[in-house]
């Protein structure tokens, strides 16, 4: 996928959320376009979703981290950090014309692995910030890969309504990307099978997302915008 078409990001831009889990107030979360690094010799914006909080001896800590060309918006590097109940995955992906590499550790256990991808796959939170640069009044079929699953993903608006964020009240996008994934697979971190962002209609910026893990999910309500 290039985009044909010229788009940037503002460098140090911070939405910052409420997150629950379930009725649960856990913390906080936050997207951020937090610098412009090269990553083997490829311009990139340094994207991060962030959560991390607790209640009730839940305590959750979630970080992915995309690197993202800042020429044709794919993804160069992710990392991801989980840890849940039950739950404790890192890994490193490296992305290429037609394949990645993982460097992962679940549970302790360190373990290499090699996967085939379309060329200039993107990952969850790429797909994220691509969203504004889009016209949703089609369905928009973009390469992706993640967690070992690689192929096509279908961005549309699921449904339209009313919402109120930091004092603005608009119609708003919902949108739960369809996903390359494992079909005996109950859900995805974002995706039809339970994630989804609401987006504003005329800032194109997420003013809530759900993210499954693997037990439940996390909601985050926009609270801010730096």
């Amino acid at each position: 996928m290039l985009l044909l078409f010229n788009y940037t990001l503002n460098v140090g831009e911070k939405i910052e959320y409420k997150a629950k889990y379930g009725p649960l107030n856990i913390g906080t979360m936050y997207l951020k376009v937090e610098t412009v690094e090269v990553v083997r010799n490829i311009p990139c914006y340094k994207l991060r979703l962030f959560a991390k909080g607790g209640a009730l001896g839940i305590n959750l800590y979630e970080d992915f981290i995309s690197w993202v060309d800042t020429q044709n918006f794919r993804t160069v590097k992710f990392y991801k950090r989980q840890i849940e109940p039950g739950w404790n995955y890192e890994v490193t992906i490296n992305y290429y014309d037609n394949y990645v590499e993982y460097d992962e550790t679940r549970d302790g256990k360190r373990e290499k692995k090699t996967f085939q991808i379309p060329k200039n796959a993107l990952d969850p939170v790429a797909l994220i910030y691509l969203v504004r640069f889009l016209d949703l009044s089609d369905t928009i079929r973009v390469p992706y890969h993640m967690d070992g699953f690689s192929g096509y993903a279908k961005i549309f608006i699921k449904k339209k309504e009313q919402c109120q964020w930091l004092g603005i009240k608009e119609e708003c996008y919902v949108i739960s990307p369809i996903l390359p994934m494992d079909q005996n697979k109950s859900k995805e971190v974002l995706g039809d099978r339970g994630g989804e962002i609401l987006v504003s209609s005329s800032k194109k910026i997420p003013v809530k997302i759900k993210v499954n893990l693997v037990v439940g999910s996390v909601i985050g309500h926009i609270v801010g915008i730096k």
